[in-house]
């Protein structure tokens, strides 16, 4: 496998978080878990510290910590998972009008 440049890299990265802000946009990824995904790519693509974008993501994400998403939900008891689900509607509840514009705008910044 050929060395990738630190421009390619960058450039990856930013399309992988397009890619999953599309897939949120949608509507084939959850909210949460887009977010969940988005927030260590968004920290590895140099984005302004003051991205409005980033920002968004990054506030979803800090209430996530502890909780199955993605991948990780495989790995959990279906009922330590149904115990959770009330707290996940929630927090999807309080999560998208904070994130889904944000999360469209990612898509279209960085389209794959």
């Amino acid at each position: 496998m050929e060395n990738m440049t630190h421009t390619e890299y960058i450039e990856s990265v930013r399309r992988r978080a397009g890619q999953i802000a599309a897939a949120a946009s949608s509507g084939e990824k959850a909210i949460l878990d887009a977010c969940w995904e988005l927030g260590p790519l968004l920290s590895q693509a140099e984005l302004d510290p003051s991205d409005p974008d980033a920002q968004a993501i990054e506030l979803v994400c800090s209430e996530l910590d502890g909780l199955p998403l993605g991948e990780l939900r495989g790995h959990w008891a279906p009922g330590a998972l149904d115990g959770l689900a009330p707290q996940l509607e929630s927090l999807t509840q309080w999560a998208t009008p904070l994130a889904i514009s944000a999360i469209r705008s990612l898509a279209l910044r960085f389209e794959a």
